[in-house]
């Protein structure tokens, strides 16, 4: 009998990690036949995959995949294809599900949904920072409903359940070689979906940890959140999206220009000529042109300029606020 939910957990370099995040899918009071957990061992060089094969011997449930290092969506694909489960939960190696919380998901799962959306809380350095539970919807909602009127831009996909053939018939896979796949998929796969639940409780637990991907900034970082605006705007062309959907990603890429270009300046990421491009073209996107904001227009007037302006800012915030 196939087990009703996959849970993936993509495995790269997180020794320290791994132990607490895979005893937590176990300390649930669920059959164990009625979930799987899979392993994706994305060529980790610590001792990760030492740490998995020791869990095994402890949980036989446990199947382990390896392959050379593909990056997270690559793991998450890898996952996808070898899960047997009727719904998908892609779990980060360094966070935590919540004790016992299995079979409520369980039980809302048997509502048969495209998306099961999750509450999370926030950990850093041992306490809880933030807690994110999403409004309670006493029916089943449309993935542009569930993106318009309860996302706030959560975008993280392990707030996600997906169910594996709505998955499949939509061709919904992770993009390669990009940091930030959420954001570019999350909005993907809530244009196709029409049947989706919110779980209003703290099923999962995410740890801030030094050394992120959203702790530690690069050139990478912000070039590849500019990139991932390209590819959404192309879903403003889409037939199938409606007013309410154009209107809230219009929304989402004109927020995430302005963020990630503050966030640059702030780290100090020198803005290339690329990124400087894409923020003209989303100004002179007309499909945008009602929502572009004050803000954005002036950063297109003088990116550089605006750039100065900001770091310097910043800097002198950072040294009188200390």
């Amino acid at each position: 009998m196939a087990p009703i939910l996959s849970i993936v957990i993509p495995v790269y370099n997180v020794s320290e990690y791994i132990s607490k995040c895979v005893h937590s899918c176990f300390d649930q009071n669920v059959n164990k036949k009625s979930y799987e957990i899979i392993i994706v061992n994305d060529g980790s060089t610590d001792n990760s995959l030492k740490i998995c094969k020791t869990l095994q011997i402890q949980f036989p449930e446990i199947t382990i995949v390896s392959q050379e290092n593909r990056g997270l969506s690559g793991a998450r694909n890898t996952g996808l294809h070898y899960s047997n489960g009727k719904y998908v939960w892609f779990v980060d190696s360094d966070d935590w599900i919540e004790s016992n919380k299995l079979k409520t998901i369980l039980q809302e799962l048997e509502q048969n949904m495209d998306i099961l959306w999750l509450g999370h809380d926030v950990y850093h350095k041992n306490k809880v920072i933030n807690e994110f539970v999403p409004n309670a919807t006493k029916q089943l909602i449309s993935g542009e409903d569930l993106f318009a009127n309860h996302l706030n831009n959560l975008f993280f996909i392990w707030k996600f359940i997906y169910k594996k053939k709505f998955l499949e018939s939509n061709r919904l896979l992770f993009m390669e070689g990009i940091l930030y796949e959420d954001l570019e998929f999350t909005p993907r796969a809530l244009l196709k979906a029409e049947k989706c639940i919110t779980l209003p409780s703290v099923c999962y637990h995410y740890l801030v940890r030094e050394g992120s991907i959203v702790t530690n900034v690069k050139p990478k970082n912000i070039q590849n959140r500019f990139s991932i605006l390209n590819e959404l705007t192309k879903l403003l062309d889409e037939n199938t999206a409606s007013e309410l959907y154009r209107s809230t990603l219009s929304k989402v890429i004109i927020h995430t220009a302005e963020s990630s270009f503050d966030l640059a300046a702030k780290s100090g990421v020198e803005i290339s000529d690329e990124i400087i491009n894409v923020i003209d073209k989303l100004v002179s996107n007309k499909k945008l042109k009602f929502q572009i904001s004050k803000k954005l227009l002036l950063i297109n007037i003088n990116p550089r300029l605006y750039y100065f302006f900001i770091n310097k800012s910043y800097k002198f915030y950072r040294v009188f606020s200390n």
